[in-house]
């Protein structure tokens, strides 16, 4: 099988400011580095799934973004602009399915994070049949005119509503959520340090704060933790813990945790006691003492 990826910049993690989107930019080493990361994690995947050929569209700007010194050497790449049928340019009727990562929301969309469609300078907003249409929302007709499904798109949060109603077969997986044009949220798991390390060298701890960013990925509204401290030390616990509320304060997601820690469980609003197969009471934090032996 054969997978197209086309990437984009501004929908990545990590990526907010015009610092960050042009080759003369003071920044643009950082995002370059997070698009060529992303870019082998779905090269990895896909072969992991059984495509057995994956051609790279490096699509943003002048569409030279990518390192490819440290692309998966697996992957195609095509790169340079201006270019036919620019961020799709090698695509024909021989793919299976196309991918489209880091893609911005559509020019105007208020809290689209660097929203714009193709070219800010040119375009305030497209419009298809009257509709406000994005690059990903255009890109797929030119995609269906090839016979090939869209089968992702990975990018802004604000991209799912478009997905919803017009390419309901498409998996959305937001990446981030604008905040505003220059400002947008991402999970906090603080491992940006450990960009240029593989799975096995961040410490337990920062591989469990890992674990949680993957699980956040999809906004979803109940998180399932199964004694995720533990490997864990005091230190990490708390580090842990800290998140979790943090998380929970901030995106009013829910969290279900079992665990025997109790360092873990004081800091939960409820506390469900499991004895012999069933619920052996409900508790609040102040009650701990009924619950484990303090």
């Amino acid at each position: 099988m054969k997978a197209f990826i086309s990437v984009d910049l501004e929908g990545l993690p990590g990526v907010t400011s015009l610092t960050m989107v042009s080759p003369w930019s003071s920044q643009f080493s950082i995002a370059s580095k997070v698009m060529t990361r992303l870019v082998n994690a779905t090269v990895d995947e896909l072969f992991k799934n059984g495509f057995t050929e994956v051609l790279v569209a490096d699509s943003h700007g002048y569409m030279t973004n990518t390192n490819y010194l440290e692309l998966d050497s697996g992957a195609g790449l095509i790169q340079g602009y201006p270019r036919p049928f620019s961020m799709l340019s090698g695509l024909d009727e021989s793919f299976n399915a196309v991918f489209f990562i880091g893609y911005q929301t559509a020019a105007g969309t208020i809290h689209g994070m660097l929203d714009h469609t193709y070219n800010g300078r040119v375009f305030t907003e497209i419009r298809v049949n009257g509709v406000r249409a994005s690059e990903f929302l255009i890109n797929t007709l030119y995609t269906s005119e090839q016979g090939v499904p869209a089968a992702l798109l990975a990018g802004n949060e604000y991209l799912g509503s478009e997905v919803a109603t017009h390419t309901p077969w498409v998996v959305s997986a937001p990446l981030k959520k604008g905040i505003s044009r220059y400002a947008a949220y991402y999970p906090m798991v603080g491992l940006e340090r450990h960009v240029d390390k593989t799975p096995g060298m961040p410490s337990v701890g920062e591989q469990q704060g890992v674990a949680i960013a993957r699980a956040l990925a999809n906004s979803p509204a109940v998180v399932l933790m199964d004694e995720p401290t533990g490997a864990l030390d005091t230190e990490n616990t708390e580090k842990l813990t800290a998140l979790v509320r943090k998380l929970n304060r901030e995106l009013r997601q829910t969290f279900i945790i079992a665990t025997h820690d109790i360092l873990v469980a004081r800091e939960c609003t409820r506390i469900f006691a499991i004895r012999d197969g069933g619920i052996g009471g409900v508790h609040g934090p102040s009650e701990l003492s009924r619950v484990l032996p303090v």
